[in-house]
């Protein structure tokens, strides 16, 4: 009889063992990826900014932001500059963040997100010369399943769309999905505020979008996002001072 508690004594304690060597393993593992990760997240958001500002076969995506992107923040409801470094926002995180975001009412909340921050990266093109060609607006709202995110391109006029560019969401494959299509997303270009995405087709409307067969919600979601995000409420007073010519 002892022998075989002694047995079972000695199988729990190698499984005991063996189960704290795992999570220090996977936790020392964690601590040390973290920064990888991290580098590699600001990469990707990079990457989806450089696609929505017209770069296309991107070989290297850092030094090519660092040359062509300048990252600014903005107090989003005067529109003006503020001194905040644009890396400390984390798209999906930071409007939980208690000082630095406030929750909307629901009957403002066209978008579905909730919350929202005082302030806002934005991210300036420049063109041949030192002007400012295209703003880079990131925006984000709810879909069928979940929030999506992206980014809008903006002319330097503050009214005609250069593209929109979805980096994240959870909408269904084919479906809802089709928001990342570029066959879809091309048909953005030289669009003018305010948008309105339409069943069937758009035809020449300058305002107006062909909505995505099979995924009225998803639809409905983009066309909230945009109406939330050009609106007085979201980058509005922003794009104001953009449509006066101030940041030329």
């Amino acid at each position: 009889m002892s022998s075989n508690n002694e047995s079972i004594g000695k199988t729990l304690g190698v499984v005991v063992g063996l189960c704290l060597v795992c999570a220090i393993v996977v936790s020392f593992a964690s601590v040390q990826l973290r920064p990888l990760q991290q580098a590699n997240k600001i990469k990707d958001v990079q990457r989806n900014i450089l696609t929505a500002a017209g770069f296309k076969d991107i070989e290297n995506v850092e030094e090519t932001f660092k040359a062509n992107i300048e990252s600014r923040v903005i107090d989003m409801k005067t529109g003006e500059f503020v001194d905040v470094d644009p890396l400390s926002f984390d798209f999906e995180s930071t409007k939980y963040d208690a000082e630095r975001s406030f929750a909307l009412e629901k009957e403002n909340d066209l978008a579905g997100i909730q919350r929202m921050t005082y302030n806002s990266p934005v991210y300036l093109v420049k063109g041949d010369g030192s002007d400012v060609s295209t703003v880079i607006l990131p925006i984000q709202g709810y879909g069928l399943w979940g929030i999506m995110f992206g980014f809008l391109a903006m002319d330097e006029d503050g009214q005609t769309i250069k593209a929109i560019q979805f980096f994240k969401h959870k909408e269904t494959a084919g479906l809802g999905g089709e928001i990342e299509n570029p066959k879809w997303t091309a048909t953005w270009e030289g669009k003018q505020l305010p948008i309105d995405i339409v069943k069937g087709t758009a035809g020449n409307n300058e305002h107006k979008i062909d909505g995505l067969s099979g995924a009225t919600l998803t639809s409905n979601g983009v066309d909230n996002t945009i109406d939330f995000w050009t609106s007085e409420k979201g980058f509005g007073p922003f794009l104001a001072k953009v449509r006066k010519g101030a940041l030329n």
